[in-house]
């Protein structure tokens, strides 16, 4: 997977790679806000043009979500710019917020959850049919 190119925000690091996905990843020790979520949708946006994008997400050591922005995460108006999700589980602790937010949130597009970023991509590549489509 090579990357393309990468967008530095305060919450996290954004990074385009081919074949329409993209990594995000919510740097350590951090309570992520709704507009931290919004501020990664709209580098999506932009630099992808509007095309939507296949998203895999990793967090940090120590770092979680409000419940605004897992809601802002996996609400309807989150589809323009995702169309699905690998989470990339680091411990359990993660894995069960991870599982919180796929059944209380439950997000409007598929979503999964991985051990690692090679499983996690293998199965994006898989989701590829659902950018073309948009």
């Amino acid at each position: 997977m090579e990357t393309m190119h990468v967008v530095e925000l305060e919450a996290c690091t954004v990074a385009f790679l081919d074949g329409d996905i993209v990594h995000t990843h919510f740097k350590d020790k951090h309570l992520v806000q709704p507009e931290e979520v919004q501020a990664m949708f709209e580098v999506i946006e932009q630099e992808r043009k509007g095309r939507k994008a296949l998203l895999m997400v990793s967090v940090g050591e120590g770092t979680t979500m409000t419940g605004e922005a897992r809601a802002h995460a996996s609400s309807e108006a989150s589809c323009r710019y995702i169309a699905a999700d690998a989470i990339v589980v680091r411990d359990f602790g993660h894995q069960l917020a991870a599982n919180v937010f796929v059944r209380h949130n439950k997000p409007h597009r598929p979503i999964q959850m991985f051990p690692d970023q090679e499983k996690a991509l293998a199965w994006l590549k898989e989701q590829h049919h659902l950018v073309e489509e948009a």
